[in-house]
């Protein structure tokens, strides 16, 4: 489940007329309290990936040499996904007969399956990425490919989801966007001295995204794995609350509420229509086609933490989309309460007919991970008045 990752580049450009302009906003209260967070993140977290036939042997090459190549980091995706552009430059072979089945904000979407392989992960800031043994081995494992090129006007994409960082650390430099650098991911071991401490926590549960049996499946099936969940969202407009569990999606530029919680908090009618000028409209896509949606400024949405307070959004700006997934242990449709993406984590942009016209820094220096102990903490930079702990 991925979404809106096109014309970042842009975004960033543009926003670099407005980020000086935006100052932290601090507040000394028993939460801790965020205003002027927008709707599109300014960049998704990267990292430096290569691929391999055999865990010894050497990496694939294009046209005879070693190159890197970027990928996003993706928490709301529950398989590793390549570019058709990724699968030609490094003569990846795949089964013709093979079909996997995967869900997105624009619907289903037919991917083929790989050869088994290995993938080796590096980080975004990692100064050493350009030799090829400084990269974490994993595999083997089978991939997604996509079956279409990206078109003229769109970059190829590759997503690195979650079974690449099942059971690891991931550390988010959230703060670069800050200096519009780019948001950048590493992946780390347990034990590592150079993990940040975090100022608190919030909690995540592992949940199954997952329809290996579906019938449009034709096994070899790529790798798969769970997706991680923040329980007990609460979001208030205008004296209604909605609550839910929200996918955190490191891969979603924007936020998304459902059509249900929607209606919940005033916004939509029984038919799924505005019931009010939307605040916004945005293309969002990834997975799927690309799809215009709706946007709402809401009074709050607030995300319990582990530490004795709340992280608060104060007026909260978030799409409206339905996500649904099968859910095989049910044996039904199920859609998602809502999406908490990356807007939520990183520098992010006000946005008026499609160009930024607000951009808002953000508090956050680095994020940090935990996929063993299945919590997200934060490190706040140092002059931001944190609250108090009960």
């Amino acid at each position: 489940m991925t979404y809106c990752r096109k014309n970042l580049k842009l975004l960033a450009s543009l926003a670099a007329l407005l980020l000086s302009l935006t100052p932290f906003i601090a507040y000394a209260t028993e939460d801790l309290v965020l205003e002027r967070v927008y709707e599109a993140a300014l960049d998704l977290p990267r990292v430096w990936f290569v691929l391999k036939r055999q865990p010894d042997g050497p990496v694939l090459k294009y046209n005879g040499r070693f190159r890197q190549n970027y990928a996003f980091l993706d928490t709301g995706a529950s398989g590793v996904l390549l570019s058709l552009e990724t699968a030609v430059m490094f003569d990846l072979y795949y089964d013709p007969n093979a079909n996997f089945v995967d869900v997105g904000i624009g619907g289903d979407e037919h991917f083929y399956v790989s050869e088994p392989l290995y993938l080796g992960l590096a980080g975004f800031d990692n100064p050493k990425a350009s030799d090829p043994n400084a990269y974490q081995i994993r595999g083997p494992a089978r991939f997604q490919i996509k079956k279409t090129n990206a078109g003229l006007l769109s970059e190829p994409i590759d997503v690195i989801g979650m079974p690449a960082v099942a059971g690891q650390i991931v550390v988010l430099n959230s703060g670069s966007t800050n200096d519009l650098g780019y948001f950048t991911a590493e992946i780390k071991n347990h034990g590592d001295r150079d993990i940040p401490n975090v100022d608190f926590q919030i909690a995540l549960r592992l949940q199954n995204f997952l329809n290996p049996n579906s019938p449009k499946n034709v096994p070899p099936l790529p790798v798969m794995s769970y997706n991680p969940v923040i329980d007990n969202i609460s979001v208030e407009n205008k004296g209604r609350i909605s609550k839910g569990n929200w996918l955190f999606d490191t891969g979603a530029t924007i936020s998304l509420i459902s059509t249900k919680q929607a209606q919940q908090l005033g916004l939509m009618d029984k038919k799924g229509d505005p019931l009010t000028e939307p605040d916004f409209m945005l293309p969002v896509g990834g997975v799927g086609t690309m799809v215009l949606i709706p946007g709402f400024q809401v009074d709050s949405l607030t995300v319990p933490t582990l530490s004795g307070f709340n992280l608060v959004y104060k007026n909260a700006r978030i799409g409206v989309k339905d996500i649904k997934f099968f859910a095989e242990e049910k044996g039904e449709f199920v859609i998602l309460d809502g999406v908490f993406g990356s807007n939520f984590l990183c520098a992010s942009a006000k946005m008026d007919s499609l160009l930024p016209s607000d951009v808002s820094k953000t508090i956050f220096n680095k994020i940090v991970l935990d996929l063993q102990k299945a919590t997200v903490g934060f490190d706040i930079y140092d002059n931001y008045v944190q609250p108090k702990r009960n």
